[in-house]
């Protein structure tokens, strides 16, 4: 999960990012979280895209660009990223929810602020939303992380094998692209050359993991104790976390 914490307070923002950080640690949130902080709305938008990140929280008093005008101009480009106000006072709470705020915190920031805020976004529409991109011939394309189910190494390229039974191919390699989804708990490596969704495996018979499609992946049996005890490990945490 990406967050940005756009704050000329360079301390507000400090603060707010080491809150988050313990929210998440505390509801043992099982994926990374990566925040970036910016100074100023108009640095911040120069580099925005659609997609790039799932949760934005902006200072509503900044001295260039104030935290209105810069939730506007990403509204603009993006109308389904979560954005929550820091302000210091509750009189812009109506601007706020005019650019579909999901909340706003009232400095002085206390943990409980933010763990209440939180606690108004879904984390599972924040999961579906995340996405890398992939080149499969001359096309660049994004590609929802929910919708891998696996993929593996053929030749110089990569096969991903997502929901709806289409099959992706990009010409990479496959330690470089798997780089890019291993800090996600839900993939595994079941061998050299393979890498599963778990979000995607309904059970475990034999040696092979069924697939939401009906596909086997098969398991080595010499690695059949680890990988299965991985496997369940994450289904409970997922189910102890409730996602």
């Amino acid at each position: 999960m990406r967050i940005a914490i756009i704050d000329d307070m360079v301390s507000d923002s400090m603060v707010i990012a080491n809150y988050i950080r313990q929210y998440f640690q505390e509801i043992s949130y099982m994926e990374p979280v990566i925040i970036d902080q910016f100074e100023d709305g108009e640095a911040f938008i120069q580099l925005f895209a659609e997609g790039a990140y799932e949760l934005i929280l902006i200072d509503y008093f900044m001295h260039k660009m104030n935290g209105l005008e810069t939730a506007r101009c990403i509204r603009k480009l993006d109308c389904s990223v979560f954005i929550i106000f820091i302000t210091s006072s509750k009189d812009f709470a109506i601007d706020c929810y005019k650019v579909h705020a999901s909340d706003y915190i009232v400095k002085p920031i206390t943990y409980a602020q933010i763990t209440q805020s939180m606690s108004l976004i879904n984390l599972n529409i924040l999961k579906d939303k995340q996405y890398i991109q992939i080149t499969c011939g001359r096309e660049r394309i994004r590609l929802f992380l929910r919708d891998i189910i696996y993929c593996d190494a053929s030749g110089h390229y990569v096969q991903i094998h997502a929901q709806g039974c289409h099959l992706l191919r990009s010409r990479t390699s496959f330690e470089k692209f798997t780089q890019e989804l291993m800090p996600y708990p839900q993939f595994l490596l079941c061998y050299r050359g393979c890498l599963i969704n778990m979000d995607h495996i309904i059970r475990i018979e034999n040696l092979d993991f069924l697939t939401s499609e009906g596909e086997r992946i098969p398991i080595r049996q010499k690695e059949y104790a680890r990988l299965t005890k991985t496997y369940y490990d994450y289904i409970f945490t997922k189910v102890r976390s409730g996602r």
